[in-house]
């Protein structure tokens, strides 16, 4: 994945450099920038982020951090560049487009005779000019776009007089946005905004376009997808086990070293088990697993990683480890939240050992549990009930189903923003198999019955443990209960205890922001 930042209004070249370096870890590889006021632009789309310098006055401005994941140093170069420009467009791009074959397939059945595009990026621009030449509607451009186009990503796009912003449906990728006085910005994290003096900052919700600093929602929202069909558990099971299949498949095309954060649970341990047996010939599989010394993770992640014979490396908790890592966790997550920090530490660790052994793709299991009932909070659910955002109540199965697509609904606030961010401050791209649009549409259409049998269920997530039985894993790790990552990992505990018994969190993250 990447970064992206820009502006509109009245700034300095050096403002958005600034930027660009507040969040160099997003994108190591290459810089690019596009300037812009009355008298002329500047599009340089390799600078040299340490050396370049401009103090001119401009009124728009786009800045890219790229971070390529493939081939960038075996072929051309040129190809992974960004911003990219393709007539009156300026792109800037960060994510991976999942259909690029069928995206292609679609240009050339529409008389699109050019080289075939060589990138992501390229073959984004090419599909937004595509619809941008048929009425010169921005907007309308990105709308069409975004219906056709499967992936994670955010994007900028703009067209010499407006904007837009766009962020997958899911929310899988981060994007802020907020205005000081007349200058307006947006950037993949809130401490670029803060760089230059906006601290009031909103996140653009997943699905929804922001064109020229208005939100516009989706014509439809992915959690509330309902097929109102009724299929027999072997056909959800069925189906399940191919979307699995495509979407790791999806997500580990084209990249030699994988890694996966591995907790020893059903979640990960299927995984595993999925991009096994899609390996393709010359591409390696690592473990990487974070706890105490007493873990039950790090216990049964050595166990699979045995069995498997798969390098296993572990990353052993203790005070010192999380002071060391406790100031650049916080910054990532850039909330003083006990909580997201617990979590977010235990990813932050576990890709800072990625990037150490020199691997850019971590895959995780988050969405699993949001999808398949696997909080315990679940059963409360299901014998309380639901009351949903119009009042309306829900008992048992129903209710369990509307607090899924709930949850499914807020993913992106309450977990995937921090993990992008504990990721990527280690110049990590992490991905999420069990969270592509097809499959949260398909099991959110699963009756939770299949998920939860009753108001005492303990291990839940049923239809999921099942189909790992079928895959070959051992029912002790197919039906074992966990802990939450930061309880298992015993971070929570030392944050708690020792690192914050007698100081307090907010203060000591607000003097950590004002160094930025």
């Amino acid at each position: 994945m990447c970064g992206i930042v820009g502006l509109i209004g009245n700034f300095r070249g050096n403002d958005l450099i600034s930027m660009m370096k507040t969040i160099e870890r997003r994108g190591l590889d290459a810089h690019g920038v596009y300037l812009e006021n009355d008298e002329h632009t500047v599009f340089n789309d390799n600078i040299d982020l340490d050396s370049f310098s401009d103090n001119s006055s401009y009124d728009v401005g786009f800045g890219h951090n790229l971070l390529s994941i493939t081939n960038f140093y075996k072929e051309d170069n040129t190809l992974n560049l960004q911003p990219k420009r393709r007539d009156n467009l300026v792109l800037s791009f960060n994510g991976e487009i999942y259909n690029y074959k069928e995206v292609l397939d679609f240009l050339k059945s529409n008389l699109y005779n050019d080289e075939p595009p060589k990138s992501d990026s390229e073959l984004l621009i090419i599909l937004l000019d595509y619809y941008y030449k048929k009425d010169h509607n921005l907007l309308n451009a990105v709308t069409r776009t975004n219906m056709i186009i499967d992936g994670d990503y955010v994007y900028s796009v703009y067209d010499s007089e407006n904007l837009a912003v766009a962020r997958d449906k899911v929310g899988v990728k981060p994007i802020y946005y907020g205005q000081h006085n007349e200058l307006k910005g947006y950037a993949s994290e809130r401490k670029a905004l803060w760089k230059i003096g906006i601290e009031d900052i909103n996140c653009l919700k997943p699905g929804y376009i922001l064109y020229n600093f208005e939100e516009i929602p989706p014509k439809y929202f992915l959690y509330n997808y309902e097929s109102h069909k009724n299929h027999k558990y072997e056909t959800y099971k069925k189906e399940l086990d191919n979307l699995i299949t495509k979407s790791i498949k999806d997500r580990i095309a084209n990249i030699d070293d994988i890694a996966v954060i591995f907790s020893g649970g059903v979640d990960s341990t299927l995984l595993v088990y999925y991009i096994y047996e899609n390996l393709e010939e010359g591409q390696s599989l690592s473990l990487y697993s974070v706890g105490n010394e007493d873990s039950q993770d790090l216990k049964y992640s050595r166990m699979l990683a045995e069995r498997l014979d798969l390098p296993l490396r572990e990353a052993i908790v203790n005070e010192e480890l999380v002071r060391d890592c406790l100031d650049d966790a916080l910054l990532a997550i850039e909330e003083p939240s006990m909580m997201k920090l617990g979590v977010g530490m235990t990813m932050y660790i576990a890709c800072r050992m990625i990037h150490e052994d020199g691997i850019k793709v971590a895959i995780s299991g988050q969405g699993a549990d949001e999808l398949f009932a696997g909080y315990k909070r679940y059963l409360n659910t299901y014998n309380e009930g639901y009351v949903d955002d119009d009042g309306l109540i829900y008992k048992r199965f129903r209710a369990v189903e509307h607090e899924l697509r709930h949850d499914v609904s807020k993913i992106h606030s309450v977990n995937l923003e921090r993990d992008d961010a504990a990721a990527m401050a280690n110049t990590v791209e992490l991905r999420v198999p069990y969270l592509s649009e097809n499959l949260v549409k398909w099991t959110l259409d699963i009756p939770a019955k299949y998920k939860i049998s009753g108001g005492d269920d303990n291990v839940r997530k049923n239809i999921l443990r099942d189909l790992a039985i079928d895959k070959g894993i051992p029912e002790f790790i197919a039906y074992r209960n966990k802990k939450a990552a930061q309880y298992g990992s015993g971070i929570d505990k030392i944050l708690r205890k020792k690192i914050f018994k007698n100081q307090n969190i907010n203060k000591y993250f607000n003097n950590l922001k004002e160094n930025i």
